[in-house]
């Protein structure tokens, strides 16, 4: 990637508003899954039906989170333990909420200055994994009171379609742009989701 830091921005506006389904982590590969329910698309004609891909994370140097009962700005909420075999039943668990805030990558000091002091989990791995990260959170869209905040350190991103075919950074990124731009013109591919410019709900 060679450069990093506008890609980081353009995968904040592909990732906006996409719902994570899942996120788990393989420690003896080092390697770290998410799968998302993306807003995509197409240069020309409609969008595909199913618009899920996967973000492949490796090395993965870190991984931390934060499981509480209670809102995103409760400092007094309860702190949950849990493994890092449990990641994945932990993000399922809130029933695949939406991301979103345009900024996902590299805002770990950010991120940890709300949130942590509060850890239900850290891992570590090795000296390297450690370059860039990713940060995501979930809160109860339903229920009692939950929110989980994310952040996994790697150094090399790679997606893919469902598939398994490989999506270049550049291709994805293109897709949700159109995406939003299509959104913001009142292109009526875009309806359907519950996503309207401003004044227009």
């Amino acid at each position: 990637m060679a450069d990093w830091a506008k890609m980081r921005d353009d995968l904040g506006v592909a990732l906006n508003e996409a719902d994570l389904l899942g996120f788990e982590v393989d420690p003896c590969r080092r390697m770290a899954g998410a799968t998302f329910r993306i807003l995509t698309l197409p240069a020309d004609g409609s969008p595909a039906g199913d618009s899920r891909v996967q973000m492949l994370f490796r090395p993965v140097g870190r991984v931390v989170a934060s499981l509480r009962n209670g809102f995103w700005n409760d400092e007094a909420a309860e702190v949950i333990p849990f493994p890092l075999a449990e990641l994945l039943s932990v993000v399922q668990s809130f029933g695949s909420q939406p991301v979103y805030g345009w900024e996902f990558f590299d805002i770990h000091d950010k991120e940890l200055s709300r949130w942590g002091d509060r850890l239900s989990l850290d891992w570590r791995s090795g000296s390297d994994g450690l370059s860039r990260s990713i940060s995501l959170f979930q809160s109860s869209g339903a229920g009692p009171d939950r929110h989980l905040d994310l952040c996994v350190w790697f150094d090399e991103l790679e997606v893919r379609r469902l598939d398994g075919a490989v999506l270049s950074l550049e291709e994805f990124v293109a897709g949700g742009r159109r995406w939003w731009d299509a959104m913001y013109g009142g292109d009526k591919r875009t309806e359907g989701h519950g996503i309207f410019p401003a004044g227009t709900e």
